[in-house]
C-alpha cells in the first residue's frame, strides 16, 4: 500500500477509496492528497476522516492543460492506430480506465472493459450509421482484433493525413484541390485555419491551438444547416476536419469533444444526399475543342465527386469513431442502395480541363455502384484505383485481401 495511508492512521485494516471513485465504482489508487484519476480528470478528490486525521484533505484545484505534441517521445506504440496517447510511466497502466472528465462532455465510460484482449467483432462497411449501438464489453482503447484493424486501420491512416493535406495541397482524399477555386465559404476557411494551427502546434502554443480549434467547432454547430450546395458540402467537410483534429490531437481527454460533433457530421453527410439528386454523370465523349465543354464536364465532376466521397467517407470516419469508442450496430444500407462513386485516379488527378476530357475518352471510368467491388476486382488495373478508393476496399474487403489484389496487378498498397 503507499506509504502515505498506513494501518496505523486506518485500524479498521481496509483502504478507503476518495468519494469521487467510490461514488464511480472506479478503482482509486488512494495517493495523496489526490488521487491520479481525480487528478487527470480535474475531479475534487477528498477520502473519508481517518480516526487519527489531524485534518481533511485539500480539494483538488483543477489547472488548465493542452494537446500533446505530435510526435510523442518514448510513448507507448497504439499498432496502426496510432493516436499519440500520452506517456505512460511505470505503475500506472493499471489506472488508465478511460473515464473521461463529464466536465469536458466526455463520452462514456467503458464498463466491463478487457484491456489484455481485443475487440472481436463483425467490421462495420464504411455506410455504417450504427443506428443501433451498445458498448461492447470486450472493447479496449489500446488493442483492436486484427480484424478490426484490417478494416479500419489504412482508412484511419488516410484521414489522420487530411489537415496537412488540405494546408499543403489544398486537397484531401475526398476534397478535390480545384473544389475552392472560386469560392471557399467561411465555415471551410475557419477549418482551413484551424488545420494550419494544429500542423504547428508545439509546446508553446499547444493551449492555444486546443482552444482555437474546439471554440471554432462550437461556432459551426451553432450555426444552422445552410442550404446551398456548396455551403453544405463545406459544411460537412469543416466537420470532417474537426473531428480528425479532436481524435487525433494527442490528447486523449479531447477525444470525447469529437462526441458532440458526430450527430452533426451525420445530418450534414446526409444533406448531400439531397445535393447529389440533382447531379447526373455525363455520357460519351468529350470535345477537346472547343475547351468550353471540358471545362464545364470537369468542373461538374470535381463538385460532384467531392461531395460523393465526402458523404462516404463521413460515415466512414463516423464507423472509426463508434469502434474506437467501443459501440457496434447494425449499418443503415440506404447509404449502399443507389450511391455511385468514380475511383478512377487518371480522373481525379487531372490538373487541367485538357487533361480530364482526355483521361475521360481514353481512360476506364471505375465506378462502384452500391459499394460493390466486384467489378473493379474483376477489370481494373492497380493504378487505375486512387487512395480513396482503396480506403473503401479495405473497409469492406480488408487490407490483406486488398494488398494482395494490387499486388497480383502489379501495384503496392
Amino acid at each position: 500500500m503507499p506509504p502515505e495511508r498506513n494501518r496505523v492512521s486506518n485500524p479498521q485494516g481496509r483502504q478507503k477509496s476518495c468519494s469521487e471513485c467510490a461514488k464511480a465504482k472506479r478503482r482509486c489508487d488512494l495517493r495523496q492528497p489526490h488521487c491520479l484519476r481525480c487528478t487527470r480528470q480535474k475531479l475534487t478528490c477528498s477520502y473519508p476522516p481517518q480516526p487519527f486525521a489531524s485534518k481533511p484533505t485539500t480539494p483538488y484545484s483543477p489547472i488548465d492543460t493542452s494537446f500533446a505534441d505530435e510526435n510523442v517521445q518514448n510513448g507507448p506504440t497504439l499498432s496502426i492506430f496510432d493516436l499519440d496517447i500520452p506517456n505512460i510511466t511505470a505503475g500506472e497502466t493499471e489506472l488508465l480506465d478511460f473515464d473521461f472528465p463529464t466536465s469536458m462532455n466526455s463520452i462514456s465510460s467503458c464498463e466491463g472493459q478487457n484491456l489484455d484482449r481485443g475487440l472481436i467483432i463483425d467490421m462495420p462497411t464504411p455506410c455504417s450509421t450504427f443506428v443501433s449501438t451498445k458498448p461492447s464489453p470486450m472493447f479496449s482503447m489500446v488493442m483492436l482484433s486484427p480484424l478490426a484493424e484490417s478494416r479500419v486501420g489504412y482508412p484511419f491512416e488516410q484521414m489522420k493525413l487530411a489537415p496537412r493535406m488540405m494546408v499543403e495541397k489544398n486537397a484531401t482524399h475526398w476534397c478535390h484541390p480545384m473544389l475552392y477555386e472560386d469560392y471557399m465559404p467561411t465555415s471551410l476557411q475557419d477549418a482551413y485555419a484551424s488545420c494550419a494551427l494544429y500542423i504547428a502546434r508545439n509546446e508553446t502554443n499547444a493551449t492555444f491551438v486546443a482552444r482555437h480549434v474546439t471554440e471554432r467547432a462550437q461556432v459551426l454547430l451553432e450555426k444552422p444547416p445552410p442550404t446551398p450546395p456548396i455551403e453544405v458540402l463545406a459544411r460537412s467537410q469543416a466537420l470532417m476536419f474537426y473531428l480528425i483534429i479532436l481524435i487525433c490531437g494527442g490528447d486523449i481527454r479531447y477525444f470525447g469533444q469529437a462526441e458532440k460533433l458526430i450527430p452533426h457530421l451525420q445530418d450534414s453527410a446526409f444533406g448531400l444526399f439531397t445535393v447529389l439528386s440533382n447531379e447526373e454523370d455525363p455520357c460519351g465523349s468529350l470535345s477537346l475543342y472547343p475547351s468550353s465543354a471540358a471545362r464545364s464536364a470537369w468542373q461538374s465532376y470535381i463538385f460532384r465527386e467531392s461531395c460523393r466521397r465526402t458523404l462516404l467517407v463521413a460515415f466512414q470516419a463516423i464507423g472509426t469513431y463508434n469502434l474506437l469508442k467501443g459501440q457496434v450496430g447494425s449499418c443503415a444500407h440506404e447509404l449502399a442502395a443507389g450511391n455511385r462513386v468514380v475511383i478512377s485516379s487518371a480522373l481525379w488527378d487531372a490538373k487541367s480541363p485538357f487533361e480530364f476530357a482526355m483521361a475521360w475518352n481514353e481512360k476506364k471510368h471505375i465506378v462502384v455502384k452500391d459499394l460493390d467491388f466486384h467489378e473493379v476486382l474483376g477489370k481494373a488495373e492497380a493504378n487505375d484505383v486512387d487512395v480513396f478508393g482503396r480506403m473503401m476496399m479495405v473497409g469492406i474487403l480488408g487490407v490483406d485481401d486488398v494488398r494482395g489484389w494490387i499486388h497480383t496487378r502489379g501495384g503496392q498498397l
